[in-house]
């Protein structure tokens, strides 16, 4: 079964509103479209979908979680992978 056009396009975890439409006439495609920036990144939360990152964090936490690239980031020398920031330092998990 295909995936629903929506879900073949890469989402983000992060939303910032597009600018609102001056004609009140396009308001219900702009919250339309709104609307389903915000189901995938809600989705993508919810399934802990992880976007690769190529830059550390400026400041990491415990508790961290990033997907590195292992070429222009790579914590380590370990390569490409899912890190923890634990105790200081990142964990290839």
């Amino acid at each position: 079964m295909a995936n629903a056009p929506s879900k073949n396009v890469k989402s983000v975890n992060r939303w910032t509103p597009n600018p609102a439409p001056i004609n009140n006439d396009q308001l219900s495609d702009y919250l339309f479209h709104e609307l389903n920036r915000l189901s995938d990144i809600i989705f993508n939360l919810d399934v802990m979908r992880l976007e690769e990152t190529n830059v550390a964090p400026k400041k990491p936490r415990n508790g961290d979680i990033r997907y590195a690239d292992g070429a222009n980031w790579n914590p380590g020398g370990t390569g490409e992978g899912i890190y923890a920031y634990v105790n200081g330092a990142w964990a290839k998990l």
